[in-house]
């Protein structure tokens, strides 16, 4: 949005952010070659005083905004052509996204998922234990991608038009969100809802996830992948 506005960021004196702890959002402040000396994190500055302030404006309440606009911006940062050209090679067709290192919305049964999907070509990756940089790479290059929901698939942006996306949700609860990053991508998207099994108590966002194996099998067949 900054860059979009035409304003000379060398001109900005500190860029403020809530928080800077995690690997991916310390990669895409380098991405975007903001440096270190201009950086504020909020959790230790509260209080910040300034001569003007440019702020972006904040995501509308049904959920996060994807401009297609936002989408091409995040693929032509961190994916070069060359780069995805010359990596084809370590990249994969058919992935499936694991959530064994999340702490909610689990796959109960994922070892028998990640079996049955080996069996049709797929790998499975963490993309947690990816930088920024070979995730954009590892979904670029992909024709099919499984995930189960989760925040691995606000990587969906780095896909390239004509995939195939199947998002499995918990039962009792769909958020569509990567359903709308997928249309402002061309992406081909299915879902599949997981298994109501044990407490109900729960709230249904948080539930871990019991995958029908054979439900799979049927989104794999309704969607060509197999």
């Amino acid at each position: 949005m900054l860059f979009r506005s035409k304003i000379d960021e060398c001109s900005i004196d500190k860029f403020v952010f809530n928080k800077l702890s995690k690997k991916f959002q310390k990669d895409t402040i380098e991405a975007l070659g903001i440096p270190e000396n201009k950086i504020i994190e909020s959790r230790f500055y509260p209080h910040i005083k300034a001569d003007k302030l440019i702020v972006p404006s904040f995501t509308y309440k049904g959920g996060l905004r994807c401009p297609k606009w936002a989408c091409d911006f995040l693929k032509t940062t961190f994916l070069k052509p060359e780069i995805i050209l010359g990596k084809k090679n370590e990249s994969y067709d058919r992935i499936y996204i694991k959530r064994n290192l999340a702490k909610r919305r689990l796959v109960l049964n994922e070892a028998e998922v990640v079996n049955l999907l080996d069996g049709f070509g797929f790998v499975s990756v963490n993309l947690e234990l990816m930088s920024l940089k070979e995730q954009a790479l590892c979904m670029a290059n992909a024709k099919v991608v499984v995930a189960p929901h989760g925040a691995g698939l606000i990587d969906l942006v780095f896909c390239s038009q004509g995939i195939k996306v199947i998002e499995i949700f918990p039962p009792k609860y769909v958020n569509p969100i990567y359903w709308q990053i997928s249309n402002v991508c061309a992406l081909s998207y299915y879902y599949l809802i997981g298994e109501l099994i044990g407490d109900d108590s729960e709230q249904p966002r948080n539930r871990d996830i019991m995958v029908d194996l054979e439900k799979l099998v049927k989104i794999l067949k309704l969607a060509a992948v197999i």
